[in-house]
């Protein structure tokens, strides 16, 4: 029997490098998962062997042992003799062909590749993060090749046989006992190729050029957040699927202020004396205006006053709070008249300071 190819699974060469299994692990699993797939079974087996493809071939250690056995794990009896399949041409649509075809690390020339995701960043403002925005984010993303139009190929005067197969149209693959011969995939069988690689994109059919995109970012935006825009990334080769475009959010800091979801939260110094009769403060908002808090008497230190409306916009228009802590600052030095009011004000109020009612109290 033979046992399932890794590399076939992942739809990579046996020569991909670690980015190259991690692409088309992140692409089929985002493809394949349950979650995106409820209720289909194919889906629930097919996910399975790209997570065991994946755990094979992304550690090294694993990956050179199974290179070493072979893909076909299962090895094939001595005796067997030759295993000789000749795939005709009506059934070259199925997986097989494609199958052997990875095998040798020689995908179909027609086969469309599904394009790459493109990771960039968004810095969004701290006063537009609860109400969200439109940016645009400037990228470098493969697009269709002008000069071959996405084909890979420019056509020739004249025809010339293919070099691949040497003029036959067929190809044969080998694997151990196993052969299986099949249609060429640079030709299509024809024999004669009619075209050469294109030069402008050596023929992937695909051009790096810079982009600008229109990303909306949702209300309550967190710093770090990552905001996926669908079909926005790499284009894919030969029809292939586009990738997604993938925006990771900075929310900018701005000095003094920390944000509670639509509110904010400022530090605010006071004095004594400020603490102990009450005061009329005027404290910076965010947008650069001022607002007027009013501090009551006996202020205690920690304590959290609120300025309505002086918060985060929100995405229907309303605004969030600023929300004031207020510490007593302590003077570093005193000179001696003053602590001699001091010693006279801790006289009088004596801490914890209790009062003891007498009998003839009224409550």
């Amino acid at each position: 029997m033979l046992a399932r190819d890794h590399y076939a699974t992942l739809g990579i060469a046996p020569s991909a490098d670690e980015e190259q299994i991690e692409q088309a692990y992140r692409h089929l699993s985002r493809r394949y998962h349950p979650d995106i797939n409820p209720g289909d079974a194919h889906a629930v087996v097919v996910f399975e062997r790209i997570e065991d493809a994946y755990q094979v071939l992304s550690d090294p250690e694993r990956r050179d042992r199974y290179d070493r056995e072979g893909s076909l794990s299962e090895r094939l009896d001595g005796d067997a003799g030759d295993l000789s399949v000749r795939v005709l041409p009506e059934s070259e649509g199925g997986s097989y062909v494609e199958l052997f075809r990875q095998l040798r690390g020689q995908a179909a020339r027609g086969a469309p590749v599904p394009g790459d995701d493109i990771h960039a960043t968004a810095s969004i403002p701290l006063r537009l993060a609860a109400r969200g925005k439109r940016a645009t984010v400037e990228v470098r993303r493969r697009e269709d090749c002008h000069q071959c139009g996405g084909r890979g190929r420019v056509q020739l005067q004249r025809n010339r046989p293919c070099e691949r197969c040497n003029g036959v149209g067929r190809e044969t693959f080998v694997k151990g006992a196993l052969s299986v011969a099949c249609a060429c995939s640079d030709c299509d069988g024809a024999g004669i190729r009619s075209g050469v690689a294109c030069p402008d994109c050596n023929g992937t059919g695909l051009r790096l050029q810079p982009t600008t995109v229109l990303v909306r970012i949702p209300p309550g935006v967190q710093d770090g957040q990552a905001v996926r825009v669908a079909a926005a990334g790499h284009a894919g080769q030969r029809g292939g699927e586009r990738g997604d475009l993938v925006v990771r959010c900075q929310v900018e800091r701005v000095e003094g202020f920390e944000r509670e979801g639509p509110h904010l939260r400022v530090q605010r110094a006071i004095s004594v004396g400020e603490a102990l009769l009450g005061a009329k403060l005027e404290i910076p908002t965010l947008e650069g205006g001022r607002g007027t808090l009013r501090i009551p008497p006996t202020t205690q230190t920690g304590r959290t006053f609120r300025l309505r409306g002086q918060g985060l916009e929100l995405s229907d228009g309303r605004r969030g709070d600023m929300l004031v802590q207020v510490a007593i600052h302590i003077p570093e030095t005193i000179d001696e008249d003053s602590k001699q009011l001091i010693r006279e004000f801790t006289a009088r109020n004596p801490y914890p300071c209790t009062r003891t009612r007498t009998s003839g109290s009224k409550s």
